[in-house]
């Protein structure tokens, strides 16, 4: 109805999962009185029981008395989300308000719907125009009940047929039966193993552990079909990752035999942790001697990958790859003599940590100062501006 003077009002209904596109085709925004009317008599021919039809029938019972009753123009419009609702369904909404207010700038709006909005939509209803009336409709029962059952069934529809919450309502719940089915069947459950188990499961998913393995897997999947130097990328991260757990292994294997060989009838920590602190240095020491050589390999590895990746790009940082390569090597010589010297005790190994030392700096010099005279003018770079 258009008038002239008053304010502009505007009957809006919203169908927040889109229940009139889904069981009529009607697409959506529906402006108009006639159009929605129609609309709502298809969907309840559709489904009697659906709340969204006598939303739209309310709609235009009120707009039928507003048009006799108030002094500006109103018009009446359905806007719809998508099913299961999230950031889609409050895109979806909000370009649809936008396209009505488009072809009927209201001062302000009634807003009617089958049940309580979510938060996110009254946010997008009320930021684009001014809301007079918020209308919830109810029918059969009580309005406490009728509202209450809306909410339940909502609830229960998330719950079964949405992925994102049926995995933590319904899966994990029943793969905690299934597993305790199994313990009990076969006389091994427990408080402690129940707690064990009810306190994975939290951990699991309140760290988010489940997501980032299933992000994980996924990445792996894609593998096959990523370009070459990322395929190569990440056969150099996990190599080297690998290699850093072995190290960490290697090291504890290391003490082990350091303290069988050296301290056979050693007392357990917990009953005399004075010998254990005394005797730090030298288990320190087993411990480089035994990881250091797969931790500069796994270090190793990752740098040659840069310095080939510097080099495919014909980059100045291939210097600092190069040199890294270099450091990695007198590290390696440098944590050796460490090691060596904290279990042994001997002070030539000190002198040689003095000597790899200056070594190192004078070696790492000379090897900046040949790339940049020789090596980089032979590569041809395409920019100097970007070394550091």
């Amino acid at each position: 109805m258009e008038g002239s003077g008053g304010s502009r009002t505007l009957i809006l209904v919203v169908d927040e999962d889109d229940d009139i596109g889904r069981k009529t085709g009607w697409k959506t925004p529906i402006l108009g009185r006639d159009k929605n009317f129609l609309a709502a008599k298809d969907l309840l021919l559709s489904d009697p029981e659906e709340a969204d039809a006598n939303a739209m029938f309310a709609a235009v019972k009120l707009y039928d008395e507003l048009s006799k009753s108030s002094d500006g123009p109103c018009e009446l419009a359905t806007v719809a989300g998508k099913p299961g609702g999230g950031l889609d369904s409050d895109r979806k909404l909000a370009q649809e308000i936008d396209e009505v207010l488009s072809e009927f700038p209201a001062d302000q709006c009634i807003v009617i719907t089958d049940g309580p909005l979510t938060d996110s939509v009254n946010a997008i209803i009320t930021s684009r125009v001014k809301v007079l009336s918020v209308r919830k409709l109810v029918v059969k029962q009580s309005p406490s009940i009728e509202t209450t059952w809306i909410l339940l069934g909502k609830y229960l529809r998330t719950a079964l047929f949405e992925f994102e919450y049926s995995r933590v309502i319904l899966g994990i719940p029943g793969a905690l039966a299934i597993i305790i089915g199994l313990l009990l069947q076969y006389n091994l459950l427990s408080p402690p193993i129940l707690l064990v188990l009810f306190g994975a499961v939290l951990a699991v998913r309140g760290f988010g552990i489940d997501t980032a393995v299933v992000s994980f897997f996924r990445r792996v999947w894609t593998i096959p079909y990523r370009p070459a130097l990322t395929q190569l990328r990440i056969y150099v991260g996990f190599s080297s990752a690998l290699l850093m757990v072995a190290a960490i292994f290697a090291g504890i294997n290391g003490i082990t035999a350091f303290v069988s060989a050296n301290f056979p009838n050693a007392p357990p920590f917990p009953e005399d942790p004075a010998f254990w602190i005394q005797r730090a240095g030298p288990l320190a020491g087993a411990f480089l001697l035994s990881s250091v050589d797969l931790v500069i390999v796994a270090a190793s590895i990752s740098l040659a990958y840069d310095l080939f990746y510097q080099l495919y790009l014909r980059s100045v940082r291939v210097v600092r790859s190069a040199q890294a390569i270099a450091l990695a090597i007198f590290l390696w010589a440098l944590f050796r003599s460490l090691g060596s010297y904290l279990v042994r005790g001997e002070e030539i190994y000190l002198t040689q940590m003095v000597l790899i030392a200056v070594m190192g700096v004078a070696s790492l010099a000379t090897i900046y100062v040949l790339l940049l005279s020789v090596g980089l003018p032979v590569l041809r770079l395409r920019s100097r501006g970007e070394a550091e």
